[in-house]
């Protein structure tokens, strides 16, 4: 299964399946690892995909006059 073609909600039920995993402590040595690498691929794709849905939001604020204004997320607020 190719990991870029999991949205995101596919790709952190599979991470939560994974962390189930890796808490048992019977898990072999290798499986933990293949386990632990699969889950630090996943993290990465989340937080890739994450941060371009930030750069998407906007927010509303009023300005002095009362009227909305459009402002990046990630920008300062206006005083």
């Amino acid at each position: 299964m190719k990991k870029e073609t999991l949205d995101f909600e596919a790709a952190l039920k599979r991470l939560e399946g994974i962390v189930q995993k890796l808490e048992d402590p019977d898990v072999p040595l290798q499986e933990g690892f293949a386990l632990y690498e699969e889950g630090m691929k996943l993290t990465s794709l989340m937080k890739k995909e994450l941060e371009g849905i930030e750069k998407k939001v906007k927010i509303l604020q009023r300005d002095a006059k009362g009227d909305l204004q459009e402002n990046d997320f990630d920008a300062p607020e206006n005083e």
